[in-house]
């Protein structure tokens, strides 16, 4: 898929708007003080995210017009992610499972849409950026993946409010 540079960086801000909405909306429900903050702490990476990205397009003052054509291949996954991201937002009644499992997997394409992206980079410095926002979109995988196994193999366990006790008692700090 071809896109001009502005719609590259309009998808970046956009996607990473979702995820913070996503995160915030997961801390909403759990009861986990731990896990609360764990989530509100990606949904602030995510907004640091949003502000790297859009320093970079003002860098370049990027326009429509002027806009050279980029091949993403990544780009159409990337696009249906987003929807799913917005999607799950917007049910009034999602199943934590689920926010885990498209947030995980909003998070493995983010790193490969801002790999891609690298290669496209104008200056060095900028390469840099995108390829660490790709690492850092692999970290919050990890975290989320954590997590879901949690959910997962404990499912009475972590949604009880005895959770963040039970990890206090053990001394395990994630």
């Amino acid at each position: 898929m071809e896109v001009t540079e502005k719609e590259i960086f309009d998808i970046a801000i956009n996607s990473e708007i979702r995820a913070k909405e996503a995160y915030e909306k997961l801390a909403s429900m759990t009861k986990s003080e731990i896990i609360r903050e764990e989530l509100l702490f990606l949904a602030s990476e995510e907004e640091k995210h949003k502000e790297i990205i859009k320093k970079i397009a003002e860098k370049y003052e990027v326009s429509e017009e002027e806009g050279k054509k980029v091949k993403l291949e990544v780009l159409g996954e990337f696009k249906v992610i987003a929807e799913k991201m917005s999607d799950i937002i917007k049910k009034p009644d999602v199943n934590i499972d689920e926010i885990y499992e498209v947030a995980m997997e909003a998070e493995l394409v983010s790193e490969k849409f801002y790999r891609e992206l690298s290669k496209y980079a104008a200056t060095e410095s900028a390469k840099i950026l995108l390829e660490m926002l790709a690492d850092m979109e692999r970290n919050h995988y990890n975290i989320l993946k954590k997590q879901y196994d949690y959910i997962t193999r404990y499912p009475d366990i972590y949604k009880e409010e005895f959770y963040d006790q039970l990890m206090k008692d053990i001394n395990f700090n994630f």
